[in-house]
């Protein structure tokens, strides 16, 4: 231990003597060895010095605004975007369905009279007589209508537009009479017909079987089959009369006639659609040969 304080001793005194230059030469050679040592166990991997933590240095890489690739595809991945929040559209109530009303599908309507008769004949009950009246085409049967003799009376229409009605006015004192017993037998017949038909059960539109009878003139002949009888008579007179007409009428239906008659009238004049009814009726008279 002497020896060592000695050489200590030896040495202050020596660094004493020498020069202020000289002493930071010295320093710094002293520095730089002592570096060299440092760097020489840093790069062996080694340090006894506590405190001191080895480590490679992390090199930091500035963002790339180009897509990156993917090592295990090789395909370039688009860097992240972030996407914009989706609000969620305000849920929308269905308005209720409406079932539309199926369509009505239209009833058929006839419009001819032969159409009518070859699919569903004539109603039942018309084989009191026949009429044929041949220069307007008419062969019709003839069905039989008790008029009551109660003030008031109607005399009702024709089923159908094919077929004519005979009137018993036999409650009625000096009106009607049957054919061929020398008074003055009543007919009637549609002219057209806008109307359901019940007997056979389809609306009908079109004309009736009285609709050519204005075409008649004096001379011609009409037809009646009654009885077993084909009873001819011949057109005497035409006439057209208003329906509200009460004291014509009277005379039109008088059973005091000169010679057996018979008398057929229909619808004729403007219609009146307040009431659903033409406003005249046309009378024909014709006298038995």
């Amino acid at each position: 231990m002497e020896r060592l304080q000695d050489v200590v001793r030896s040495a202050v005194a020596w660094w004493s003597g020498q020069q202020l230059l000289v002493r930071g030469g010295l320093l710094g050679t002293i520095g730089i060895l002592f570096g060299g040592v440092v760097a020489v166990a840093l790069l062996l991997g080694g340090s006894d010095m506590p405190g001191v933590v080895v480590s490679t240095p992390t090199t930091v890489v500035a963002a790339s605004k180009t897509p990156t690739v993917d090592p295990a595809t090789a395909t370039p991945v688009a860097a992240a975007t972030p996407r914009p929040t989706v609000t969620a559209e305000p849920t929308v109530t269905a308005e209720p369905t409406v079932t539309a009303e199926p369509t009505a599908t239209p009833e058929p309507v006839l419009s001819s009279i032969d159409d009518l008769v070859s699919q569903f004949g004539h109603p039942a009950g018309y084989k009191f007589a026949r009429m044929r009246i041949p220069v307007i085409g008419v062969d019709a049967p003839v069905g039989a209508s008790l008029v009551d003799g109660a003030a008031g009376a109607v005399m009702g229409a024709p089923e159908g537009p094919a077929t004519v009605l005979w009137y018993d006015l036999s409650q009625w004192t000096d009106f009607g009479g049957l054919p061929g017993e020398g008074r003055n037998a009543i007919f009637s017949g549609h002219v057209d017909l806008a109307s359901y038909v019940p007997y056979a059960d389809v609306n009908y539109s079109g004309p009736a079987v009285f609709s050519d009878l204005e075409l008649l003139q004096p001379g011609d002949r009409i037809f009646v089959d009654y009885n077993g009888e084909s009873l001819e008579y011949v057109v005497s007179w035409k006439e057209q009369v208003n329906a509200g007409d009460t004291g014509r009428w009277g005379d039109i239906w008088s059973s005091n006639v000169a010679i057996g008659s018979i008398t057929l009238y229909t619808c004729a004049g403007e219609f009146n659609f307040a009431e659903a009814s033409y406003i005249d009726r046309l009378v024909i008279r014709a006298e038995r040969t």
